[in-house]
């Protein structure tokens, strides 16, 4: 922690907050009630990396992507911990010298289930059990339910499962990835699907095999997209990729920043005994996804 003590006073919720969904976004719009400054402490990296070394996090959003949305839904500060420095302080230590000492918290907003400090040993009767001394409220949050708590490893699971459409609504926002367009093998070009290549990103999740219909943004345009995920099993496997064909687009996009933002599933990824048969269905994709983003706005938050 080498930021400076803060000047004026804060209303300040503290977690991973992974997604920004529609449970995190309960929690902020507390945080904007009573003149005091929006803040969130999250972490980076996540700290499954710090307790689990070795293990990738399967992150719904970069800390970027973080960010970014908690500016859009009107946080003021965002603080960014390394949970290996703080892992260590006691929950009482970590209220007053960093939520209290560093922060200036008069408000802690916090669902009904959180748990901070050495060991998660901090809970809410704890912070209950410190305000008055150290002069701030508690707010407690119940959980979001739709169909079940809204959570960031429910929505991990369904974004796996090809259930984008699902996610979407928990987030409150379409799941979305960005990655750099790469050169492929250029089977796509050769039958009249050119394709931009995407990496998966290491340390997001990956939505499950199949194709999709999205949204595709690039160089400042948004784009109607059939999107593949996995490996090409017609043309014999291969590694894992996102291949997105941007309806009605004609264009090198080789180095770009592309990010692809996922509507729904619309079949899985198949194999195919033919070309011809793979083109056919192809066709059938396309006319299938102008068919979905027709009904459905592309400037979904």
């Amino acid at each position: 922690m080498d930021w400076s003590p803060v000047a004026e006073p804060a209303a300040i919720t503290v977690g991973v907050l992974d997604g920004v969904h529609r449970g995190h976004r309960t929690l902020l719009e507390r945080l904007t009630t009573d003149g005091l400054v929006p803040t969130v402490v999250t972490f980076e990296p996540h700290p499954v990396e710090v307790l689990s070394p070795g293990v990738p996090p399967r992150l719904i959003t970069t800390i970027d992507e973080r960010i970014e949305l908690l500016d859009s839904l009107g946080v003021s500060m965002v603080a960014v911990l390394d949970l290996a420095e703080i892992r260590d302080l006691a929950p009482e230590e970590f209220v007053s010298e960093v939520l209290v000492g560093r922060l200036g918290a008069k408000r802690i907003v916090a669902g009904v289930d959180f748990q901070f400090g050495k060991n998660r040993a901090g809970s809410i009767a704890m912070l209950w059990s410190q305000a008055d001394e150290l002069g701030f409220v508690v707010d407690v949050v119940d959980l979001v339910v739709s169909n079940g708590t809204v959570s960031s490893s429910r929505i991990r699971g369904l974004i796996e499962s090809q259930r984008v459409a699902e996610a979407a609504e928990l987030l409150g926002a379409r799941y979305r990835l960005t990655s750099q367009v790469v050169a492929g093998d250029k089977r796509g070009r050769a039958i009249g699907f050119p394709t931009a290549n995407l990496v998966p990103p290491q340390r997001k999740v990956i939505p499950g095999d199949g194709v999709y219909a999205a949204y595709a943004r690039v160089g400042g345009k948004v784009h109607r997209a059939a999107v593949n995920v996995g490996v090409r099993p017609t043309f014999g496997g291969g590694d894992r990729l996102i291949e997105a064909y941007l309806i009605d687009f004609d264009g090198d996009l080789y180095g770009e920043q592309l990010t692809v933002e996922f509507v729904e599933n619309l079949r899985d990824e198949l194999r195919f005994e033919s070309t011809d048969e793979l083109v056919a269905r192809m066709d059938h994709d396309i006319v299938e996804t102008r068919a979905i983003l027709e009904s459905t706005p592309s400037n979904m938050s």
